[in-house]
C-alpha cells in the first residue's frame, strides 16, 4: 500500500515517511500500518498481521490527494455507526449506505448476506442482507471495541467487487473513552476524534460519568453496556473555557467557519432536527464568519446518501429538490453549522408570511421576511421587542444572538438577522472613514464629462448619492456639485459609478 494517514490526518507517500517513532493509519480499515521496504521492494505501508485485506489496497490506490475520509458525504457511502435514542433509552447500529436496485437484485439473485463480526468477541454475531432502502440497511450492535464484516461465503468474494462495492472490512470500533455522536442527514453519526464544529445538539458516550459545564444543557440518558449517555445542547456562543473543555477529550471544537440558512421558502415546520419544506425550489444563504467573497464548494447529501458538488462564489445557492425525504447541505474542507432539510410532506405548522417585528432600527421601523437595507453611521440603536431570536453580525466576528435588552447600541454591526427567516443589511453614509470621499476630484471628473465616457446609475442611486452631498462642509463645492448633478441626472463620471458601488457592497 502506497498512501497512508500520519497523525495530522495528512495523506503521507511511503516513500516520504518516517521508518520509526511515527504513527501511520490505513486510510481504508483505520488500522495501524508501519513503513516497510526493501532490495526488491520499493516503500509500502503494511498491515500487522491479522490485520487489513485486498480492499485497502483497492481503496488507498483510488485516493488522490484531496481525498478527506472524514469528509461527510465520504463517509456515508461507508458502513458507519450511528446513535438513535427513543426517551431515556438509546441503540447503537451498524448503518450501510444505500444500496442502488440493480445492486439489491444482484444480492438478491445470488442470495448473498453480510456476516457482522466482533472482534472483541471474535464471533459472528449476525448476518444481513441489504435492500434498496437505506433505513432498513442497519444492524443493531453493542459498544465494543470493533466490527468487522464480510460475505457469508468466500466464493462469493468476486461479486463484492462485481456491485462496486469498495468498503473496508474493518468498522472502527470503541476503543476510546469517549465518542460524539453528529448529525448528518437525519442520522447521529459517530465522530473520531478531531477538530470539528459540531452542531447545535449532538450526543456524547463516556465511560466514565461526566461533570458538564454550566453553559450546556445536559439530559443524562440511561446507562447500558457500562457507558454513560448524554444528550447535549451547546450555547449560541462558544467560549474559550468551554473549547478548551472539548480538548481534554481529544475533540479541538472551533467556532462555526459558516452558517447555511434557507431563506425561500419562509414557511415552513420541523421534522425532527431538520426544516420541513413543501416546495421544491428554495434558496440558502451562505454567511461566512469573515464575509469575504470566494470560491467554495457546497455539498449536498440527498435522501439516498448520494452526494452532489457545486462550485460557488455568490452568498445565495437556488437549487430543486428532486427526491422526497432528508437532504443535507455542508461547505466542503470548512466546519460549520450544516443545513437540514425534510421535503415531502403537509407543513402544519409554520411562521406567518409577514409579521410586524417592532424592530426600530435608527428609527426606521422593519418587518420580518424582507430584504432590508437601511444606511448606518458609526454606531446604530436598536429598539427590539420580537417574537423572534435575533442575531448580529459585527466586523471581524462570527454572528451572536443580540441580548435581550431593549434599548442597544452597536458600532461596528453589519447585519442583523433571524437564521433562516430574513436579513437586514448596513452601507456606511459619508461620515463613516471607511469611505473618505474626495469631492475635489469628483467635481473635477463633471468638469471632463462631455470628454469623457459617462455611465447610467439607477433611479434609487441618483437619489442616494444626492443625499451625500449633504455632508459636504464646503458649500460652494456642494453647490457646483449640486448643479451639474441636477444637469446630468442618472449620467455620472466613472469615480461617481465606483463610488455608488462601493457604498452599496459595503
Amino acid at each position: 500500500m502506497e498512501k497512508a494517514f500520519n497523525q495530522l490526518g495528512q495523506l503521507v507517500h511511503a516513500k516520504d515517511a518516517h521508518k520509526y517513532g511515527a504513527i501511520y493509519t490505513c486510510p481504508c480499515c483505520g488500522a495501524n500500518v508501519f513503513k516497510a521496504e526493501g532490495i526488491v521492494q520499493s516503500a509500502h505501508f503494511r498491515h500487522e498481521r491479522g490485520q487489513g485485506s485486498e480492499q485497502c489496497e483497492l481503496y488507498v490506490k483510488s485516493l488522490t490527494s484531496s481525498f478527506n475520509p472524514n469528509d461527510y458525504s465520504t463517509m456515508l457511502n461507508r458502513p458507519f455507526i450511528t446513535f438513535e435514542s427513543s426517551s431515556m433509552d438509546w441503540k447503537l447500529f451498524i448503518t450501510f449506505p444505500y444500496l442502488t436496485p440493480s445492486q439489491a437484485a444482484e444480492c438478491d439473485l445470488h442470495n448473498l448476506h453480510f456476516k457482522i463480526k466482533c472482534n472483541e468477541m471474535n464471533s459472528f454475531i449476525s448476518s444481513a442482507q441489504l435492500w434498496p432502502n437505506s433505513n432498513e440497511n442497519k444492524l443493531q450492535i453493542i459498544p465494543k471495541e470493533g466490527y468487522s464484516f464480510s460475505f457469508e461465503r468466500k466464493d462469493h468474494q468476486d461479486c463484492y467487487y462485481k456491485l462496486g462495492l469498495n468498503w473496508p472490512e474493518y468498522i472502527r470500533g470503541f476503543k476510546n473513552n469517549v465518542y460524539l455522536f453528529q448529525l448528518v442527514n437525519n442520522k447521529f453519526c459517530m465522530m473520531e476524534p478531531r477538530e470539528l464544529s459540531i452542531n447545535d445538539t449532538f450526543y456524547m458516550m463516556s465511560r466514565e460519568r461526566i461533570k458538564f459545564p454550566n453553559e450546556i444543557h445536559v439530559e443524562t440518558l440511561n446507562k447500558k453496556y457500562g457507558w454513560f449517555a448524554y444528550k447535549l445542547q451547546l450555547p449560541s456562543l462558544l467560549t474559550d473555557e468551554l473549547i478548551r473543555w472539548f480538548q481534554q477529550f481529544g475533540y479541538h471544537l472551533k467556532p462555526p467557519y459558516y452558517y447555511l440558512d434557507i431563506l425561500k421558502p419562509s414557511t415552513f415546520g420541523r421534522k425532527n432536527n431538520a426544516f420541513l419544506i413543501e416546495d421544491r425550489e428554495c434558496i440558502i444563504q451562505i454567511s461566512f464568519r469573515d464575509f469575504t467573497q470566494q470560491i467554495y464548494h457546497l455539498v449536498h447529501i440527498q435522501p439516498d446518501y448520494t452526494s452532489k458538488e457545486y462550485r460557488l462564489s455568490d452568498s445565495y445557492f437556488k437549487i430543486t429538490l428532486n427526491k422526497e425525504g432528508f437532504h443535507t447541505f455542508y461547505i466542503k474542507n470548512h466546519e460549520g453549522k450544516m443545513l437540514h432539510l425534510y421535503f415531502g410532506e403537509k407543513i402544519t405548522t409554520y411562521f406567518p408570511i409577514e409579521y410586524d417585528s417592532r424592530i426600530t432600527i435608527d428609527n426606521q421601523k422593519l418587518t420580518l421576511f424582507k430584504e432590508k437595507k437601511i444606511r448606518k453611521s458609526r454606531s446604530i440603536n436598536v429598539f427590539k421587542e420580537s417574537l423572534f431570536t435575533c442575531w448580529i453580525k459585527e466586523k471581524n466576528k462570527f454572528p451572536k444572538k443580540l441580548d435581550n435588552i431593549s434599548n442597544d447600541s452597536h458600532q461596528f454591526i453589519e447585519k442583523i438577522f433571524i437564521p433562516g427567516i430574513w436579513t437586514f443589511h448596513f452601507s456606511s453614509d459619508g461620515n463613516d472613514s471607511s469611505y473618505e470621499i474626495n469631492w475635489n476630484n469628483i467635481l473635477l471628473a463633471y468638469l471632463q464629462l462631455e470628454q469623457s465616457k459617462s455611465y447610467w446609475i439607477s433611479n434609487a442611486q441618483y437619489a442616494n448619492f444626492k443625499s451625500l452631498l449633504k455632508n459636504i462642509d464646503n458649500k460652494v463645492l456642494q453647490s457646483k456639485l449640486a448643479h451639474y448633478l441636477n444637469l446630468y441626472r442618472n449620467q455620472v463620471p466613472m469615480i461617481v459609478k465606483k463610488l455608488i458601488e462601493k457604498i452599496h457592497d459595503g
